[in-house]
């Protein structure tokens, strides 16, 4: 027994001393603190930023009529097919409830359906720019 025992002895005698292993744990565990206190600042800040915005901002919204009359005021007669398009688009909006400026426009709108529609337009007629004129200058 005592040869069975030396030679189990021996062997444990060939077992290495306990190797120190590096403990990272800490590190690790304080860099999921700071990547989640960072996470819990950008949302705090996004949250702020939305919800003060909506109560500080009021948002002005550009009143339509406003709109008509700068395009209108801003018409570019040399060039017929965009004059004749932003008149036709514009000009209706001021003169909705003016049955003889309404009257007047449908009328001359008739007029300028040879500037409509085609790849190329002759220049603005004289009478017909005229007309626009006259009748922007009225309702403005």
């Amino acid at each position: 027994m005592s040869a069975d025992l030396n030679a189990t002895l021996q062997k444990l005698r060939d077992i290495s001393p306990p190797v120190e292993v590096p403990d990272h744990s800490l590190w690790m565990f304080l860099s999921i603190i700071v990547v989640a206190a960072m996470f819990v600042a950008l949302m705090g800040f996004w949250l702020y930023k939305k919800y003060t915005r909506r109560t500080l901002v009021v948002r002005r919204r550009e009143d339509p009529v406003q709109i008509a009359k700068d395009k209108l005021k801003g018409i570019d007669f040399k060039d017929a097919k965009s004059a004749v398009y932003t008149f036709d688009e514009y000009l209706p909006m001021l003169i909705k409830d003016d049955e003889r400026k309404l009257k007047r426009f449908e009328d001359i709108k008739r007029g300028l359906n040879r500037y409509k529609y085609k790849k190329s337009v002759p220049p603005l007629a004289k009478e017909d720019k005229d007309a626009m004129e006259r009748l922007i200058k009225e309702v403005l």
